[in-house]
């Protein structure tokens, strides 16, 4: 019930409060016992007046006493006041006395609800004062928090459903603290271990191209079976190619997730970061009977790193073209806002599932469609994700089944 006296500061204000309230009794009390004494006074100097000017006249100090002590009223001396001005609409001012008692006793009490008022909101003022400064104390820990600073602590000496809480927030900063650095040794262990395993498949992977190559430049004195070594070398050349760019992949997404990468952004002409993207995939398209139309500004420039950037837009080509048939196109289209620069790769292929949606920037994800086709290995999405959001943008997409797909990057500035 009486919790919250535990909080100092709230403690601190209920006593000032009950002093003041204490104080303000106590003048409220002698004003009122003065206001008595002032009463009496005019009424015992009214009597004396009274008194005073009867005998003057002559009438007998029995009949005088008796006329004060008298408390029967009549008619007649009803009448007779009523005739002098005297009644219950007389304004108190006008009657004889009174007016000063009023008049005194309006000025205390004005001059106490002053006081009153004037130190009730001093207390006030200065108890939330000395809150809003607490509340800024605790705001600005916590957005040390939220960016990854936990050196300083929230307050929590004090007693009070408040420290209470505070306790509660520093607790969940150091579980966070302890967290984050799980996750920061996890991040570079998967790092480290992606990086090991990539460099010691090169040395394999170089040797089985070498070994490839070897078998190839000997096919021709093998008419016997040539063929089939023909065919086997083209499967293993393309496997070997598929296993290096997965190494390749691999490493660039790691490198991006651990915070390795430093983007060089500059200003660049964005139609030659998307001609840079495209570069190497006019000849697929052309031997896959697709085409790649390029809509947008000559002239409109980009903040972005340049390799990244067009590595990014050339992996969401690659995934149109992947997912176009025959005599399709995909649209690379670019158009300035005010606070950013639309990138669109759009195909009229054959569209995404509703419940690949969802999935599709996961790595290794790949729909059922790609894997009867076996079309990438489901890092590439990923990857661009990564790009983008790494230079503080955002990758969406929109699909329907039969009609294409839309992905948008949507880059700062």
């Amino acid at each position: 019930m009486m919790g919250f006296l535990k909080d100092k500061g709230q403690r601190k204000y209920c006593i000032a409060l009950a002093a003041l309230l204490t104080v303000a009794s106590v003048f409220a009390a002698i004003i009122w016992m003065e206001n008595g004494n002032r009463v009496k006074e005019t009424m015992l100097y009214h009597d004396r007046c009274v008194a005073s000017s009867l005998i003057n006249q002559g009438v007998s100090e029995a009949v005088i006493a008796k006329a004060l002590a008298e408390e029967e009223i009549t008619e007649e001396g009803t009448n007779l006041l009523n005739l002098m001005g005297i009644s219950e609409e007389t304004e108190a001012f006008f009657i004889p006395g009174i007016s000063g008692i009023q008049r005194g006793t309006g000025l205390g009490l004005a001059g106490l609800f002053f006081l009153l008022w004037v130190s009730l909101l001093s207390l006030t003022g200065f108890f939330f004062s000395a809150r809003e400064r607490l509340y800024d104390q605790a705001i600005r820990i916590v957005e040390q928090f939220m960016n990854g600073d936990f050196t300083e602590h929230l307050p929590r000496m004090e007693e009070g459903c408040l420290y209470r809480l505070f306790g509660r927030i520093d607790g969940l900063a150091n579980a966070l603290t302890v967290g984050n650095e799980e996750a920061v040794k996890a991040k570079n262990f998967l790092k480290d271990t992606i990086s090991d395993i990539s460099h010691q498949l090169k040395t394999p992977l170089s040797a089985l191209v070498m070994y490839n190559e070897i078998i190839e430049s000997e096919i021709e004195s093998d008419v016997e079976n040539k063929e089939t070594l023909l065919a086997f070398t083209e499967k293993t050349a393309a496997a070997l190619t598929r296993i290096e760019e997965l190494i390749q992949a691999l490493l660039k997404v790691t490198r991006l997730d651990a915070g390795a990468v430093v983007f060089e952004k500059q200003d660049y002409l964005l139609a030659d970061v998307v001609s840079r993207a495209v570069e190497e995939l006019w000849v697929r398209a052309e031997e896959e009977e697709k085409e790649i139309v390029l809509e947008g500004a000559d002239q409109m420039q980009v903040y972005c790193d340049l390799q990244w950037t067009s590595e990014a837009i050339g992996n969401l080509v690659k995934n149109a073209l992947d997912y176009t048939d025959s005599g399709g196109k995909v649209f690379v289209s670019w158009e300035k806002h005010p606070e950013m620069t639309r990138v669109s790769v759009a195909d009229n292929g054959k569209g995404i599932d509703e419940e690949d949606l969802y999935h599709i920037f996961k790595r290794f994800y790949r729909s059922a469609k790609g894997k009867r086709t076996g079309q990438g290995v489901g890092l590439g999405l990923p990857l661009v994700k990564s790009i983008v959001e790494g230079q503080g943008g955002t990758l969406s997409v929109q699909s329907r089944i039969g009609e294409g797909a839309v992905f948008t990057m949507m880059l700062p500035g």
